[in-house]
C-alpha cells in the first residue's frame, strides 16, 4: 500500500522501505479498525424515529484491555528493534570505504577526494563499495540527502558529521539540501554518479579539468571561480550593493573599516579579505558572513580571483554567466496591491536571503508574526516591531539591531525603496502568520 518511494539504489535502501511499509500498513489497517467501529457504533445505535436506542453497558473485560495494551506495545518494540538495527548498519563505517569530504556553502557543495581531485555540484563513487561522506559547512546549516540511497544528514557549521551508504545500482541521483539555507536554498543540488568501478577509477584519475584551468589566463580563471565559490551571491559586478561590497572598480579603491584604519584595496588587501576576511571589514558592511577561504583556494586561485577584480576597472560591460531561464513577464510594482507589492519587494529585493518565512532563524529575525512582535534590541532596550520600527530598520538598519543578531543588513535608501515599497512590505508583512 502507497508504494510510492524513489529508487532503491542503496544497500540498505530495501530494509529501509520494508521497516516504512510496515510503520504505514499497520498505521492504516489500525486506522480503518479504529475510524471503522466508531462509524459502525454512531450507525448502529443512531437516534431513530426519535427514539435512543441504548447501547449494551459492558463494565469491564480484561481480556480487551490484555489485548490493545500487548499487541501495539509488541508492534512498538518489534518496530523499534528493527529501526535501531538498520539504523547501526547505516552509519557503521567500513575500513574499505571510498571517504569523499563534502563541504556546503550558499548555495552549493564542494567534494574532495583523498588524491586531491576536487569537484563542484558533482561526485562520483564506484558501484558496489561502501561510501563515508565527511560533510562540513562553511556558512550556515545544510542537509545533505540522496532519496535514492534512503541517507541524510546535516552539514553544520563548526564541526564534522558524515553519512555512509553502498551504491548497488549504477546511474545518476540527485542530491539535495532539505535545511533552508536562504534565497537559493532549492537550486542547492548535487549529482551523483555511481560508475562501474573501472570506469571510477579512470574519473577519479582524470585530471583534464585541472589542466584546463592550468591553461587559463588568471582572469579567466578568476571568473571561473566568481561563479563555482559562491562569490556572486554576495557581491555584484555592476556596482550593486547586496551582502559585499561590489567588484566592480574595487580594485584601487580607498575605505574605511570598521576598526578606523584606511586601506587601499591593492592585492594584498584582496588576498586577506579572500583567505582571512574577518580581518578587516569594511565600514557599513556586516562582519562574520563571508567564509574563510583559506584552505580552499590555492595560490594561482586567489591570484586568479584579483586578477578578475582588477580587471573589473568599468572600461568593457560585464556580463555575467547564468543558467537559462524560462521567459518570465516583466512586472511593474506599481501596479500591484500593497499586499502583492511587498511579497514581490521580499523576494526581488534580497529579502529572502536573510529571512524566513516559516519561523526558522537565518541571518535576520524571520518574519513569519513579525509585525508587533515586541523583544530586545542589542543594546538592551525594549523594541516593538510597528511601522515606525520596520521603516528605521529598512532605512538605518544599524540603528536598532535585534539582541542575538549581526548587524548585517543594508540601508535602503529613498532611490532603493521608495515609501511606497516600504508601506507594501509593511502590508504584506502583516499576512506573514
Amino acid at each position: 500500500m502507497f508504494r510510492y518511494l524513489p529508487e532503491q539504489a542503496s544497500e540498505v535502501a530495501p530494509r529501509i522501505d520494508w521497516l516504512h511499509n510496515l510503520i504505514t500498513d499497520i498505521s492504516v489497517f489500525f486506522t480503518v479498525v479504529i475510524c471503522g467501529a466508531m462509524l459502525y457504533f454512531a450507525f448502529r445505535y443512531r437516534k431513530r424515529d426519535g427514539v435512543d436506542h441504548e447501547t449494551p453497558q459492558i463494565r469491564g473485560s480484561n481480556l480487551l484491555e490484555v489485548i490493545w495494551t500487548v499487541v501495539p506495545t509488541i508492534i512498538c518494540c518489534y518496530i523499534a528493534y528493527y529501526g535501531v538495527m538498520i539504523y547501526k548498519d547505516m552509519v557503521a563505517f567500513k575500513k574499505d570505504a571510498v571517504v569523499i569530504n563534502a563541504v556546503g556553502r550558499q548555495w552549493a557543495w564542494d567534494f574532495e577526494y583523498e588524491n586531491g581531485k576536487k569537484t563542484n555540484n558533482e561526485f562520483a563513487v564506484p558501484v558496489g563499495k561502501p561510501v563515508k561522506l565527511i560533510l562540513s559547512s562553511t556558512d550556515v546549516l545544510h542537509s545533505f540527502f540522496i532519496p535514492a540511497m534512503r541517507v541524510k544528514k546535516d552539514a553544520v557549521p563548526g564541526m564534522f558529521t558524515s553519512l555512509s551508504f553502498t551504491p548497488v545500482k549504477t546511474g545518476e541521483y540527485t542530491s539535495f539540501c532539505t535545511e533552508y539555507c536562504g534565497k537559493d536554498h532549492s537550486a542547492m543540488l548535487a549529482t551523483l554518479k555511481v560508475l562501474p568501478e573501472a570506469e571510477y577509477e579512470r574519473w577519479l584519475n582524470d585530471r583534464t579539468d585541472e589542466l584546463l584551468a592550468a591553461a587559463m589566463s588568471p582572469v579567466e580563471l578568476g571568473k571561473k571561480l566568481y561563479a563555482e565559490k559562491g562569490c556572486n551571491a554576495c557581491h555584484s559586478l555592476d556596482g550593486a550593493k547586496i551582502i559585499g561590497p561590489s567588484f566592480l572598480k574595487l580594485y584601487g579603491q580607498e575605505r574605511e573599516c570598521e576598526s578606523g584604519n584606511t586601506f587601499t584595496a591593492d592585492e594584498e588587501y584582496l588576498r586577506d579579505s579572500i583567505l582571512n576576511p574577518r580581518h578587516e571589514i569594511v565600514k557599513g558592511y556586516p562582519a562574520q558572513l563571508m567564509p574563510v577561504f583559506e584552505g580552499q583556494l590555492d595560490e594561482r586561485e586567489v591570484k586568479g580571483l584579483v586578477a578578475f577584480i582588477r580587471s573589473l576597472d568599468g572600461s568593457a560591460p560585464v556580463v555575467e554567466e547564468v543558467a537559462q531561464e524560462e521567459e518570465v513577464a516583466v512586472v511593474d510594482p506599481s501596479t500591484l496591491s500593497p499586499e502583492e507589492r511587498g511579497k514581490w519587494i521580499y523576494e526581488n529585493k534580497l529579502c529572502i536571503t536573510c529571512h524566513t518565512l516559516d519561523g526558522s532563524r537565518l541571518v535576520g529575525p524571520s518574519f513569519k508574526n513579525a509585525y508587533g512582535r515586541q523583544g530586545k534590541l542589542a543594546d538592551g532596550s525594549d523594541y516593538e516591531a510597528n511601522d515606525e520600527y520596520i521603516t528605521e530598520s529598512l532605512r538605518n538598519p544599524g540603528a536598532k539591531v535585534v539582541e542575538g543578531y549581526a548587524p548585517a543588513m543594508p540601508p535602503y535608501g529613498a532611490g532603493q525603496l521608495s515609501d511606497d515599497d516600504i508601506a507594501g512590505l509593511i502590508a504584506w508583512m502583516k499576512t506573514v502568520k
